[in-house]
């Protein structure tokens, strides 16, 4: 069960990562004061006396002179841009309902509320006519936006407009005009519909242009106009006034504000209302200064109670093996090749197991050939992911595919001739990729294709043709293209896509977690244990089996026969990262790159589960090295449990909640998301897509702003938020900060120099990533829950996090407390406190050992002399070889 905001549930949806919680039983309530809020609107009522604004989602009833708010709406809706009936009574809004915007009126007399439109289509930014007997709105339901009306009393629709492009926020002035916004191609402009039907131009516009409103009386226009950053000069969103005349006048009423885009509310011809900078504000045309309408709301929010995983992590086992990266049947159905624990495993008609290959390298996605007689495989023995071919049962090596670039799918022809397969130059899956072909007995290479993006799996379609299977970054399906194998042209697939049968079950593989170190301590100059702000110096710490069994002052207990003396050295806790995709196309060096910054757990959004199981696997075996693996499917999982404990029974992903207890968690589906997406830029598009149904499109402020309504629902309700700020910022070299990341010898060790290139030079996310750290360090001085996730691989495995400590730091946050957010904190939100996190006598023996001093420089964690994980210890020359 996802845990979830309960009055503001639409809103933390859309803004938050929510990590996971518990049972809604052990709830607890909690309230959250609000007020401001993130791109109010407002409407006043004909009285003067009071105004109508949506906040979190509801409606809200407040004094036009400021106070205290009345919710008008109940929480589970999602309202949004209310307008007042002439007489007072009605107020029409749009509510969210499925997915799409319907109109809704309420009677504020006796609370009842009612469809007034119920459509597949999108209806919004709703307006009274003057006789209040019907409602102007924008509508979808011819393709684009244009303008309608409603009778409110018979439901007769009449269209208004038919003009290219999107019309936007139609306003009805006391003389039946409609002043409305349409966008063009090549910008915008603000227009008038009058009572004859005709449509008249008022101003155009390349910048964004949204909600005008009319004064009375008429011949005046205040509309919001939104300025896009620009070479050396800031964003900007204004109210301007137009008055019409024979030479129409521009006048611009707000300077350095962020005003939202919502119509302005009349108090009289001079005075309005408006809403900027979090707040509703009263303004004067005359005057240059505002006055605040202070406002006043508390919400109740149910606090998430962090999740617990109790299943020791330590555990001895023997444990069934869950995971595999690939496999395949021959045609008689005689052999199958299964990839497990690293390696292939060659399972008989009769169900005999025989391991194929015995080594550290990664040996994924193997194809069977039809005949059974040999398969080929993705594996990184020859140091790049290349395809070999294996002979069965011979197991005969023989290396078919030799390029710096990364080779994986190989799908054997049905004559057994020939194996198509996919190659990126990058370390992405979803990148782009080509499409190739190869002898299957050796030969040079072609492509048939290329710049495929999204390429998840392909299949030979007929003798001619190669289909491809399309997948979202989520997982989801994004379709089937096919290639003529000669031309390399799109083609028609022959057959559908196959469906998904329920697989074989996984020949009877067991693993047990690598066998820790004999007892030992180190002894070093300073320890921080993620709870004091502060070093513990001159400590031996004793490690026996997988667990610290004890931090005490130089030479307190006798030391064991093993003593590593390291007393220049700082240790901390072991580096956790709650938020990367992860594929086997760096080979065995992808767990070696995380353990060689000092990344000891990693939390990854599997679009292939099965595959990510196999991963945590190999690296808790010790067949690879690697950090612990918290796997988080990127999709619900047919009653999967967010408990952390369910394991997927098979690879149609089921939860078996009745397995014994096993050390490679697996989070149900949480509803993570890219913290780029918690706070959008400036103008970008709402958030329609959560995994939480009946969620508000939250969109950040024209500025890339959020206010008190965010952070204060956020913070009472302990939701755990991603930072993910180097994805967010795009190019590693944007700050002194990361650039002295970058440059840490680890990374030029550990990646060729092309995936340092292409990682240098990576776009950002699409996020504002300025407004987003402040956003983010607003929370944690807050006290707000905010978990360090690199975003990877956005940003390089393992030099993530550390990108994340130093933009945090750069932004003001204390060392201490950067180190404690990417270690405690990051256990707390995946429910791992109780074992990871901090330094204790009990708790799991993951550290890493630094020659600097971090409290005074993060970047110091970055000088890493060793990691012990789980009891081992492993030096930097192992690592980072």
């Amino acid at each position: 069960m996802i845990r979830r905001i309960r009055l503001a549930a639409p809103l933390c949806a859309a803004l938050a990562a929510c990590v996971a919680g518990a049972s809604a039983a052990h709830a607890e309530q909690r309230i959250a004061n609000v007020s401001q809020g993130t791109n109010l609107s407002l409407a006043i009522f004909p009285d003067r006396e009071s105004l109508v604004i949506d906040l979190l989602g509801r409606l809200w009833r407040l004094p036009a002179s400021g106070g205290g708010a009345e919710q008008l709406t109940p929480d589970d809706e999602a309202a949004r841009h209310p307008r007042v009936a002439p007489d007072g009574r009605l107020v029409v809004y749009q509510r969210l309902v499925d997915g799409q915007w319907d109109l809704w009126l309420l009677d504020v007399e006796t609370a009842e509320r009612r469809p007034l439109i119920a459509s597949e289509h999108d209806e919004r930014e709703p307006d009274f006519t003057r006789d209040g007997r019907s409602v102007v709105f924008a509508s979808n339901r011819t393709g684009t936006f244009s303008l309608w009306r409603i009778e409110i009393d018979t439901g007769v629709l009449t269209r208004l407009t038919a003009e290219p492009g999107d019309a936007s926020f139609p306003t009805v002035s006391e003389h039946g005009e409609i002043a409305y916004v349409r966008s063009e191609p090549d910008g915008w402009s603000l227009r008038a519909l009058l009572p004859t039907g005709a449509g008249i131009e008022l101003l155009r516009s390349r910048n964004r242009l949204t909600a005008p409103s009319w004064r009375e009386g008429g011949g005046v226009v205040v509309y919001n106009e939104q300025r896009p950053a620009a070479a050396g000069t800031a964003p900007g969103s204004e109210l301007k006034m137009l008055v019409l005349s024979a030479t129409p006048v521009v006048k611009t009423l707000t300077r350095a504000e962020d005003v939202f885009e919502s119509r302005v509310a009349w108090l009289s011809p001079g005075e309005y209302v408006y809403a900027a900078d979090g707040r509703i504000w009263r303004r004067g045309i005359a005057y240059a200064s505002r006055d605040p309408v202070h406002l006043f709301a508390a919400v109740a929010v149910e606090a998430n109670t962090p999740p617990v995983i109790d299943t020791p992590l330590d555990a001895p086992g023997p444990y069934p093996v869950r995971g595999f990266a690939g496999r395949s049947t021959s045609s008689d159905g005689r052999v199958e090749v299964v990839s497990a624990l690293g390696d292939l495993w060659l399972v008989d008609g009769r169900g005999a197991v025989r391991r194929l290959t015995d080594d550290e390298y990664v040996d994924v996605e193997p194809s069977v050939s039809p005949d059974g007689e040999f398969a080929v495989f993705a594996s990184d023995r020859g140091g790049y992911m290349d395809l070999w071919r294996i002979s069965l049962p011979g197991g005969v090596l023989t290396q078919l595919t030799r390029t710096p670039a990364k080779d994986r799918s190989p799908v054997v022809s049905a004559d057994g001739r020939t194996v198509a397969f996919l190659e990126t130059d990058g370390i992405d899956s979803l990148g782009a990729a080509r499409l190739r072909v190869v002898p299957a007995d050796g030969g040079a290479a072609r492509t048939v294709a290329a710049g495929i993006t999204g390429a998840d799996a392909i299949a030979w379609d007929g003798a001619d043709r190669i289909a491809v299977a399309l997948r979202t970054p989520d997982g989801g399906d994004a379709g089937r293209i096919a290639y003529d194998v000669e031309t390399g042209r799109l083609a028609a697939a022959r057959t559908a896509a196959e469906a998904v049968a329920a697989p074989r079950p996984l020949p009877e593989l067991e693993w047990r977690p690598a066998a820790p170190d004999e007892p030992y301590a180190i002894q070093v100059g300073r320890l921080f244990d993620s709870i004091r702000a502060d070093y513990l110096r001159h400590v031996d710490v004793h490690v026996e089996g997988q667990r610290i069994k004890a931090i005490v002052a130089r030479g307190m207990l006798p030391l064991p026969e093993r003593v590593i003396d390291l007393r220049d050295a700082t240790i901390i806790p072991g580096l956790i990262d709650v938020r990367a995709r992860q594929s086997p196309l760096l080979g065995e060096r992808l767990g070696r790159a995380w353990l060689a910054h000092g990344v000891t757990t990693v939390r990854e959004i599997a679009a292939d589960v099965a595959e990510a199981l196999e991963r945590a696997e190999s690296w808790a075996s010790g067949r690879r090295l690697g950090p612990r693996l918290i796997v988080s499917p990127a999709r619900a999982l047919p009653g999967a449990s967010p408990s952390a404990a369910a394991l997927p029974a098979d690879a149609s992903g089921g939860a078996d909640d009745a397995a014994a207890p096993y050390p490679v968690p697996v989070h149900g589906y949480t509803g993570l998301r890219l913290a780029a997406s918690v706070f959008p830029p400036a103008g970008g598009s709402p958030l329609a897509a959560s995994p939480i149904p009946t969620t508000l499109p939250f969109r950040a402020s024209p500025l890339g702003l959020a206010y008190d309504d965010v952070f204060n629902t956020i913070v009472e309700s302990r939701t755990a938020v991603t930072s993910t700020l180097a994805a967010a910022r795009g190019t590693l070299a944007a700050s002194a900060a990361l650039r002295r990341v970058v440059r840490h010898p680890v990374f030029e060790r550990l990646y060729a120099s092309a995936e340092r290139d292409a990682w240098l030079s990576a776009a950002g996310n699409g996020g504002d990533a300025r407004a987003l750290e402040q956003h983010i360090v607003r929370l944690i001085r807050a006290g707000g829950l905010v978990a360090a996730g690199s975003g990877s691989p956005s940003v390089p495995y393992g030099l993530g996090v550390h990108l994340e400590m130093a933009l945090l730091a750069e932004a003001g946050i204390a060392p201490d407390q950067v180190l404690r957010i990417a270690t405690a904190g990051n256990a707390l939100a995946l429910g791992l406190d109780r074992q990871l996190g901090t330094l204790e006598a009990g708790k799991l023996a993951d550290f890493v050992i630094v020659e600097g001093n971090p409290l005074r420089d993060v970047s110091a964690a970055l000088d890493v002399i060793a990691v012990v994980k789980g009891g081992v210890f492993m030096d930097r020359a192992l690592l980072a070889r």
